[in-house]
């Protein structure tokens, strides 16, 4: 409701605030980073024209944006909900691995509670999110120039078209398109002179500054 009755100027304004009341019910993704934060996240923020807002974890992660690694909007998770935590903790160990309701049931959880559980906490299934993890990981390989085949198959995907669908939800463009592209990693790094951004893809650093310049 907080997020759905306000206008992004508004949002902009109680993120600048870093106004608890929505934190869990509305996120920032920074279109200069790729990042999402939550509004109470202790880095600088970014410009108004680089930012989008969304309600869900879900959507924020279907947009292409990372977890920030300073607000950590998916440790929030963790911290509410056990059954939570436990599998974003495998998926976290194993994010190649082809996750099944199968899978599930061995770890001694009930699927249907599993799928109720990430609906209500992220906005969508751990099965969806795992896959979405397999694509992220079928762009690594398109970006090192690897055969579409090659990157379907890591992403765990049986047919192409599926790939195709996965890639272009999440993109925009199609698989052949991204082959050969490089992609831009952001980061939060901790130094001893202060925490900083990094963004680098895998043969140069593009850009090390710190969080005293909005993004």
């Amino acid at each position: 409701m907080l997020f759905t009755s306000n206008s992004p100027e508004t949002l902009y304004a109680a993120m600048l605030a870093k106004d608890a009341a929505y934190d869990g019910h509305a996120f920032v993704c920074v279109t200069s980073t790729g990042i999402f934060c939550r509004f109470v996240c202790p880095a600088r923020k970014p410009k108004f024209e680089n930012t989008r807002f969304f309600e869900s974890i879900a959507e924020c992660l279907s947009a292409g944006f990372r977890p920030c690694l300073r607000c950590k909007p998916m440790a929030t998770l963790k911290s509410r909900d056990p059954l939570t935590a436990t599998l974003l903790d495998h998926l976290e160990r194993e994010p190649e691995r082809i996750w099944s309701e199968d899978d599930i049931v061995r770890l001694g959880f009930d699927p249907s509670t599993v799928r109720r559980s990430f609906k209500r906490s992220i906005g969508m299934t751990f099965l969806d999110l795992a896959r979405l993890r397999r694509t992220s990981r079928g762009l690594e390989r398109l970006a090192a120039e690897d055969a579409v085949i090659e990157a379907q198959l890591e992403a765990g995907f049986d047919s192409a078209s599926g790939f195709r669908d996965a890639v272009a939800r999440l993109i925009g463009e199609t698989p052949a398109a991204l082959k050969g592209r490089d992609l831009l990693k952001a980061d939060w790094l901790e130094t001893p002179i202060g925490p900083m951004l990094a963004v680098a893809d895998d043969s140069r650093l593009h850009l090390l500054e710190f969080f005293d310049r909005k993004a």
